[in-house]
Order: structure tokens, then C-alpha cells, then sequence
């Protein structure tokens, strides 16, 4: 059996729905990433408490990462099921992260 059939990854989708989706996240995890440098950049302005939100992102981002590995196997499951539950719990954190980190940025440039 060929590596690249779909029977090799634990389900039937001939067009890959868990990695699209897996991928999906994974960028939007990088997005976050990318933001935690950016907060890099307040560290000579506000000193160290510009490190909160650096470290809050991260925190997030490895959260989301450990609840994705798990739904991963969820989805390859639900295909054959053919019921995949949403990522209620990923959605939420990182809905909060932005809405935090969102709070902390506007608390810095208003107030900082």
C-alpha cells in the first residue's frame, strides 16, 4: 500500500478534510507566533511587563497545539462515523487570546 492513499492515514476522505483542517489551525497558530514577536518590541517602551502578552500568546498557542493533536484523531474517527464535533474548546481559546491580547494592546498605546 502506497503511503499517499488515504487508507494509510486512518480514513476514507480522498481529499485529506483532517489535514486540511489540521493545516488550517497551524497557520493561524504560526499568525500567533508572529504576534508574540511583535510584543517583543514593547519590552525598551514598557519594560518587562511587556512580557505577559508574549508569554499568555505562547501559552495559548501551546494549548490550542495539545487540544489539536487530539481532535486530529478525533476527525480521522468521525469520518468513518461521519460526525465530526466541532473545536468548541480550540475556537474558545483562541477567541480569548485575541480579545486579551487585544485589551493589553489597547491598555499599552491608551495608557502605557
Amino acid at each position: 500500500m502506497n503511503s499517499r492513499e488515504p487508507r494509510a492515514l486512518g480514513h476514507d476522505d480522498p481529499g485529506l478534510q483532517p489535514e486540511r483542517t489540521l493545516l488550517a489551525w497551524r497557520r493561524t497558530l504560526m499568525t500567533l507566533l508572529v504576534v508574540c514577536t511583535l510584543f517583543l518590541r514593547w519590552i525598551p517602551p514598557f519594560g518587562l511587563i511587556a512580557l505577559l502578552p508574549v508569554i499568555f500568546s505562547l501559552t495559548a498557542g501551546i494549548l490550542v497545539q495539545i487540544g489539536l493533536n487530539a481532535r486530529y484523531r478525533k476527525s480521522t474517527k468521525g469520518l468513518k462515523q461521519e460526525r465530526i464535533p466541532p473545536p468548541f474548546r480550540e475556537v474558545v481559546v483562541l477567541g480569548g487570546t485575541v480579545i486579551v491580547l487585544s485589551l493589553m494592546g489597547i491598555y499599552a498605546v491608551g495608557f502605557g
